[in-house]
């Protein structure tokens, strides 16, 4: 019988050529994207009123019932302090402005020099200064604005700093929130010198809204 009419002979199976590193690299690089792009999809789908300005009702200290509460427009309810402490971002019956900022933002520090310039020494105690990169990050910051009183805060945990930082595009934002937690205005970049001493005044609580 020839060789060729031996009936069902068993092929030999492929041989795979083994994944190089490039392209694993790749495989890996495609799948962080992705991963990014979700979580900044979240973030983003998360944000609720934050540059809508709602003001005070009228004859009164606070924002509308409808306004979004500070957590949840901002994107978070807990930070964490220059101790290591996860807290809450709100202190319970009292104004805030809270600020995001980045160690790298060359407008946050043009801010905090205003801010400092406009306390005149004065303890801000009324600002939030949560920095993306950690709250010890802060220090320098509002060292080099000759800046006292403010409370520096970071993200509470690693999956914070992502939304936070996919939730900012751009930093400084600033965020007004009246005593019952509710967002009264926003500013989203640096504004200017006059702007900013209203901003101020809340921060000295010397008043409850910018």
């Amino acid at each position: 019988m020839s060789r060729e009419s031996l009936p069902n002979q068993p092929q030999p199976a492929p041989v795979r050529a083994p994944l190089s590193f490039g392209s694993l690299a790749l495989v890996l690089l495609a799948l962080a994207c992705t991963i990014l792009i979700t979580k900044r999809a979240t973030a983003e789908k998360g944000s609720i009123g934050l540059l809508t300005d709602h003001g005070l009702v009228a004859g009164s200290d606070t924002a509308p019932a409808q306004a979004p509460a500070a957590g949840r427009a901002i994107g978070t309810t807990r930070v964490k302090d220059l101790r290591g402490n996860v807290i809450p971002l709100i202190t319970k019956g009292e104004p805030a402005i809270v600020m995001i900022s980045s160690r790298t933002c060359s407008w946050c520090k043009k801010a905090l020099k205003d801010i400092g310039d406009l306390s005149e020494g004065r303890p801000v105690t009324r600002l939030k200064l949560i920095t993306l990169e950690g709250a010890a990050e802060g220090v320098d910051m509002v060292g080099l604005g000759k800046i006292t009183g403010a409370q520096l805060l970071g993200p509470a945990t690693d999956a914070d700093k992502v939304l936070l930082t996919f939730r900012y595009p751009g930093t400084p934002t600033l965020v007004a929130v009246d005593k019952n937690g509710r967002v009264v205005r926003t500013i989203p970049g640096y504004p200017i010198r006059d702007e900013m001493q209203h901003w101020v005044t809340v921060m000295l609580g010397e008043q409850d809204a910018p």
